[in-house]
């Protein structure tokens, strides 16, 4: 039983480091492109609020896999759902 409260803490850990590292390359991106973060929220779709186009997300993407030493699997996430800081988190594995 320990060990599975402890899989589950691990996981949310990896999440919540994950998802901070999207919120710290998304302001940088914004930053590096002179423009001002506008609010955006775990749950804001990316790609509509116009954070970043498809280079820019594929960017976040190695970066985040760079920083965190966890990779991306494609699989975990429904992009026609939109791409979210959440959803994107959640596809690290």
């Amino acid at each position: 039983m320990i060990n599975v409260q402890q899989n589950i803490a691990a996981l949310a850990s990896s999440e919540d480091v994950v998802l901070n590292a999207l919120r710290v390359a998304v302001m940088r991106k914004l930053g590096s492109a002179g423009r001002r973060a506008p609010a955006i929220e775990d749950s804001s779709n990316l790609l509509e609020v116009g954070v970043v186009d498809s280079q820019g997300l594929l960017d976040l993407i190695l970066e985040v896999e760079e920083v965190c030493g966890l990779m991306f699997d494609p699989g975990r996430i429904n992009f026609e759902d939109g791409v979210t800081l959440r959803a994107l988190a959640l596809a690290f594995a």
